[in-house]
């Protein structure tokens, strides 16, 4: 059987890796070999100035401990 990685636009609650957890993620593109997700997060700098920085990650499904999926209902 074909493994081909979840499905673009599925919201994922939490994505560790070996050194990272990563939350409230939507998946961009998957495949066997990687999974690509965009996550936001809310920084501030010294001067008390607050943003939201959106990341696009690249993480390789090897290097993946676990992943957690949103549970929708319609």
């Amino acid at each position: 059987m074909e493994r081909t990685g979840l499905m673009v636009g599925v919201k994922v609650k939490e994505i560790a890796t070996k050194g990272y957890v990563y939350q409230e993620c939507t998946v961009l593109s998957s495949d066997p070999v990687s999974i690509v997700f965009e996550v936001q997060r809310t920084i501030s700098d010294e001067g008390g100035n607050v943003e939201t920085v959106i990341s696009q990650v690249l993480v390789l499904w090897v290097n993946i401990n676990h992943v957690i999926v949103m549970e929708e209902k319609t």
